[in-house]
């Protein structure tokens, strides 16, 4: 069964829950029929790290942060994007184009990269 990640919200309130259903259209069903908060929003989890896999101790070599803005060509839309952990030996130009390469904003293809901060 598929795992998903579900945002809740009611008044100021927001809650993240995960939880396995049979499908998305199960998943609606439960949610309206046991809580009053309204679904905000739900993402299929693709990839979860297994259970007993080490992740890499934490040594300090990287740029903490790095913000950019991305827009597109045709329709003009911008997003902000934030990265954490940066390697030491990448650079401003692979990052965008890492960018341009691997990501889209609504569909469509990232043109131009804008505004960037590298934060150590």
């Amino acid at each position: 069964m598929p795992k998903y990640q579900i945002t809740l919200g009611q008044g100021k309130r927001t809650i993240t829950a995960v939880g396995e259903f049979k499908s998305l259209t199960h998943l609606k069903a439960h949610y309206e029929t046991i809580s009053t908060m309204k679904i905000v929003k739900v993402m299929k989890i693709e990839y979860e790290e297994s259970a007993g896999s080490t992740r890499p101790i934490d040594d300090f070599n990287y740029r903490s942060q790095f913000k950019a803005i991305l827009k597109t060509k045709e329709t003009r839309k911008s997003k902000q994007v934030i990265f954490n952990n940066i390697k030491m030996t990448i650079n401003e130009q692979e990052i965008y184009n890492s960018c341009i390469e691997n990501m889209s904003l609504d569909g469509e293809k990232v043109a131009e990269i804008s505004c960037t901060l590298f934060k150590k």
